[in-house]
């Protein structure tokens, strides 16, 4: 476009000089503007190169009027078209510069997407791992829960209670909590074998504790403290005295550590 327009630019500075100058104006004559205006299209079709349009421009001029006057209105011209001609070199590089700009940002906002498209897979993929295995979680709860509740808590078979943080453990071997203090009693028994009681449905649990058919930890009590088959509350979760022999206040555990 700007090409196209260099030539139109040129003539018109053509155009001023002869209008501004009582001598070029006397010399050339009228028919000047005419004829410039008349040869423009056939001198534009003819090039598109910059010098080749000036000596062209130079020519036309010359083959007018050969007189001293349209000599000098070529020198007033060439200046002006050395401006024109520079300021469409630095259009053309500020239109480059442009154009590189436009495709750098352009393939920065590719990039810039395409991570945003893999992290928010990734994120999805991540949501989706974790509801499913929530809802394997659940599921798996739900298959080993008994179907008994207490203290607002459902009694499960196999499965950990969430009870406490500072609960009961191996290298933990005594805690007190809920009044009472706690200690564990190692069976070392595998599912099935007899003990001291006789309790119904006894396993071991995941978290190492001897459960009963309903999902209550085994516990021993002191008689003064609880009477056998009473239930309570440990840090492990819901218990069931089965057996004695413990001091006063003393809960023991039941477990295969």
């Amino acid at each position: 476009m700007i090409g196209k327009k260099m030539p139109l630019l040129a003539l018109g500075l053509l155009v001023i000089c002869t209008q501004c100058d009582p001598l070029v104006n006397a010399a050339a004559g009228p028919d000047l503007e005419d004829h410039m205006q008349a040869t423009a299209a056939s001198v534009t079709a003819a090039t598109s190169d910059q010098e080749k349009y000036v000596e062209a421009l130079v020519d036309c001029i010359n083959d007018y009027d050969n007189d001293e006057p349209g000599g000098l209105l070529v020198e007033k011209m060439i200046p002006s078209i050395d401006q024109v001609v520079n300021r469409k070199n630095e259009l053309a590089e500020a239109e480059r510069l442009a154009t590189e700009k436009a495709e750098r940002i352009a393939t920065k906002k590719a990039q810039v997407s395409q991570r945003i498209q893999v992290r928010a897979k990734a994120l999805a993929d991540a949501r989706a791992k974790a509801q499913a295995e929530k809802e394997a979680a659940e599921r798996a709860l739900e298959m080993d829960a008994t179907g008994s509740w207490y203290a607002g808590v459902r009694l499960m078979s196999t499965e950990p209670y969430e009870i406490s943080r500072g609960h009961l453990t191996r290298s933990n071997g005594t805690v007190r909590y809920n009044g009472h203090r706690e200690t564990w009693y190692s069976t070392k028994e595998s599912v099935g074998q007899a003990t001291a009681v006789r309790i119904p449905g006894k396993h071991i649990a995941k978290d190492g504790t001897i459960r009963d058919a309903e999902g209550y930890i085994c516990v021993a009590a002191s008689q003064k403290y609880m009477r056998v088959y009473s239930t309570l509350m440990t840090s492990l979760g819901p218990a069931k005295v089965y057996d004695t022999g413990c001091s006063y206040g003393t809960i023991d555990v039941y477990t295969c550590w």
